[in-house]
């Protein structure tokens, strides 16, 4: 397929579907996460996170001394939750962020975001509740990629913290907690061989802790995470040893879109697909759901997953994309202005600037007639803005 290096554009979301019955506050609340994701500030989720819940998850059960709780709660209560930072980056820049849907699980609240990144794809999971004064809150939040939820990962990471100030009671300690006590030089050892980029040291150090510690989900997904940056083969096997522990969790069919396993096994990624999509039922699965079968030279099908996910969700722009290389690939000049015009429309009349990768079938699109009267219109409303005129697409 021919493919194209990039198209620039700004094309508004539609709205989501949602479950029925919930209350419209938590459907407003959504709505605002996701605007203000969209638009690069993070901060949203601490802001509307109810720091007091959350942090009665955190602590429950935390094994430390009165003192240390009273401190962490001061601070806590001072400083805040910086949980859009971690998990968002501290501007939240290059995420493409959209509200998939917001449901009923028994009683409680839930709202699914998709987000691409450079990174990849990835599902937030926001837990919702109200707060003492009735407003709508969040109270949880689950990345698909970190494996738990925010408040569990959190649990650990103070109960460390209490260990090395010496606050914490062991002797209430059992099992893997217990462990993680006992191991914790270790720990941290292997955190800073991550961070100095000694992703290979750390691996051994993460072989050497104790079994049970070893079969911990978050341990599994710390190995993984280096693995994926030394070795194709390890990082493959890693995902088997994964899989085996927990058949079931959602990060298998996220893994499986990068597992070299499965590389040209069009099957297994279209069943890792279908798996995903019943839990998150994400347009976008459509779109690789014509990756793969444009790789197959499945064209016919391809074109339709690819229209499949604009129909869904008109705000994606990587299947237009797709269907425009197709049409230039095919010869279909005018089929590829439709694609360009309707994209413009989508973006609200913004300015677009094409860049195609070169070849005899870009070369004839870009002399062919129908190019050239799109340019000229882009040209024009240029001028009528009073900005410069339009530079033609670059070929490399």
């Amino acid at each position: 397929m021919l493919p194209l290096l990039w198209l620039l554009l700004a094309a508004p979301a539609s709205p989501p579907g949602m479950s029925s019955p919930v209350d419209p506050a938590f459907l407003s609340l959504a709505r605002e996460v996701e605007a203000a994701l969209r638009d690069g500030n993070p901060a949203v989720l601490d802001a509307r996170l109810d720091g007091e819940q959350f942090l009665q998850r955190v602590t429950r059960g935390l094994p430390v001394s009165s003192t240390f709780l009273e401190t962490l709660s001061g601070e806590v209560r001072t400083q805040g939750w910086p949980l859009g930072r971690r998990l968002l980056g501290a501007g939240g820049q290059g995420l493409r962020v959209r509200l998939l849907q917001v449901r009923m699980r028994g009683r409680t609240p839930l709202a699914l975001l998709r987000i691409l990144s450079d990174s990849g794809l990835n599902y937030l999971e926001l837990e919702l509740g109200r707060d003492g004064r009735g407003e709508a809150v969040i109270v949880d939040l689950y990345p698909y990629l970190e494996g738990e939820r925010l408040s569990e990962s959190m649990w650990r990471v103070y109960l460390l913290a209490a260990a090395e100030r010496g606050q914490c009671l062991t002797r209430k300690l059992r099992g893997p907690a217990r462990e993680w006590v006992e191991q914790l030089p270790r720990w941290r050892r292997i955190e800073r061989l991550s961070g100095a980029d000694q992703d290979r040291e750390a691996v051994e150090e993460l072989d050497r802790l104790p079994p049970r510690m070893r079969g911990e989900k978050f341990v599994q997904l710390a190995r993984l995470r280096l693995l994926a940056s030394l070795d194709e083969a390890e990082y493959a096997l890693g995902l088997l040893a994964f899989e085996k522990a927990f058949p079931k969790d959602p990060l298998l069919d996220l893994f499986a879109l990068d597992n070299p396993l499965l590389r040209g096994d069009s099957a297994a990624m279209t069943k890792a697909l279908d798996r995903l999509d019943r839990r998150v039922a994400d347009p976008y699965l459509h779109h690789l759901r014509g990756r793969v079968l444009s790789g197959q030279d499945d064209l016919e099908g391809a074109k339709r997953s690819f229209q499949k996910a604009l129909e869904e969700d008109p705000a994606l722009f990587e299947p237009v994309v797709e269907l425009l290389s197709l049409a230039i690939e095919e010869a279909d000049h005018a089929g590829a202005v439709r694609l360009l015009e309707a994209m413009e429309r989508n973006a609200g009349g913004s300015l677009m600037r094409v860049r195609i990768q070169e070849g005899p079938q870009a070369r004839a699109f870009l002399e062919s007639a129908e190019y050239k009267g799109w340019l000229e219109r882009q040209r024009a409303h240029e001028g009528r803005d009073g900005g410069a005129d339009v530079a033609g697409p670059a070929v490399p």
